[in-house]
């Protein structure tokens, strides 16, 4: 099947209007009592309901199908802090990937000296530039090494060099909420802007969908024979840029991180290889690695080598004629043969409508951003007179919008 020419879309038909009282500045007290849209899009119907009622929907809406729920099981670090320069002037920092180390839970594990990509706030920081902060025990130096396409690469510095990063934001860091958040930063969002199956550190936002879940939540859903599987992508800060191009084709999509172990990836070969098969993507960032994935396995069996990187357009021009199944086994089959566990890859796909995807049969998901490219992968899933109806449908019914706001549940 051939993909829809970006070009023919317009950004515009993608905005809408989101009052600043939708947007939800705290969670709720229980986190499994934020309302749920349900759309099922073979009925064509809409539903307001609770969170907590998705192992009830899910028996009865896949009651002859294995389901399978896949969620990202990153992990928010205290990534924000504030240094100052020679000078005095006031700098703030946010850590964003590290180039000492492959993986940002090795980095954070790790004591000091490091070198981190950043977000930096702040007058006149040029390369050279050195920065300075004491806090407690604890001095930090850093120096800005160079400039890579606006972010700053940092060295940093810290006595005592015995802690681990982790030690140190511990003291210093703040969790970087998100910018439309319109406050600061409170100790009780430590705990409620994480996942409660938050694993690997490396995250600068959290993978929202999944702020959902409960622990009463998810032994229900296992009663209830859904079968949980986690895989890792770490949420960078591009996922909250708008597109400001008047082409979605001249749209840079930001490059993110993930990581899956080989039983992930058995498994849901297994379930891919069921015809009677609901796999179900809590999140946009489970959706993104899960067809990157596809991608990884098609690059592989086309070209007989493993390419670590997937680009956002990698699926145009292309026709699908490898099946899901086929894909995931190439990758298995190639993990096994270079005796690898774990595989690690960065994925910059840009899911827009048009797009046809391999890998899902639900999506479990929040409100997102006008003109945003999460609001494009929705569209390209649900459909776009579905996304209209969807979107419209809530702002009439009182739910709460983004990070800390209610959930869609798309069932095909």
């Amino acid at each position: 099947m051939h993909k829809q020419n970006s070009t023919q879309i317009n950004i515009e038909d993608y905005n809408y209007n989101l009052p600043p009282d939708k947007i939800a500045q705290f969670p709720l007290e229980q986190r499994e009592m934020s309302k749920l849209l349900y759309a099922n899009l073979q009925k064509n119907t809409i539903e307001n309901r609770y969170f907590y009622d998705l192992p009830e929907i899910l028996k009865n809406e896949c009651s002859n199908n294995s389901v399978y729920l896949i969620r990202n099981s990153t992990k928010v670090f205290p990534a924000r802090f504030f240094l100052e320069k020679d000078t005095g002037g006031k700098v703030e920092i946010l850590l964003e990937s590290p180039i000492s180390y492959k993986l940002p839970e090795l980095a954070l594990a790790n004591p000091s000296p490091q070198v981190w990509e950043c977000i930096v706030r702040g007058r006149n920081l040029n390369e050279n530039t050195r920065l300075k902060g004491h806090f407690q025990e604890i001095e930090i130096n850093a120096i800005i090494q160079k400039i890579v396409d606006g972010k700053r690469h940092i060295q940093f510095d810290w006595a005592p060099n015995s802690l681990s990063l982790t030690e140190i934001l511990e003291q210093l860091g703040k969790v970087p909420l998100p910018p439309y958040i319109a406050r600061e930063m409170q100790e009780q969002d430590k705990q409620t802007y994480q996942t409660i199956f938050a694993e690997k550190q490396g995250s600068i936002a959290a993978p929202t969908a999944g702020l959902h879940f409960t622990d009463k939540l998810t032994k229900e859903l296992i009663k209830k024979n859904v079968q949980i599987l986690d895989l890792t992508l770490h949420v960078g800060s591009g996922t909250f840029v708008p597109i400001k191009a008047e082409s979605v084709d001249e749209h840079e999509m930001h490059s993110e991180q993930f990581q899956v172990d080989i039983e992930f990836l058995q498994k849901l070969h297994q379930a891919l290889t069921k015809p009677n098969k609901k796999i179900i993507a809590t999140g946009t960032t489970s959706v993104r690695t899960l067809e990157s994935l596809y991608w990884l396995g098609v690059n592989l069996i086309e070209s007989g080598e493993m390419n670590f990187r997937i680009n956002q357009w990698i699926w145009k021009d292309k026709y699908n004629n490898i099946g899901a199944n086929k894909s995931i086994e190439a990758i298995i089959n190639y993990m096994l043969e270079q005796n690898m566990n774990i595989l690690v890859a960065n994925t910059q796909i840009m899911i827009i409508p048009g797009y046809e995807f391999m890998m899902i049969d639900g999506l479990i998901t929040n409100f997102h951003l006008p003109k945003s490219t999460l609001l494009l992968l929705v569209s390209a899933y649900v459909g776009y007179d579905n996304y209209k109806n969807i979107y419209e449908f809530a702002l009439n019914n009182d739910y709460r919008f983004l990070s800390y706001g209610d959930a869609n549940l798309y069932l095909k």
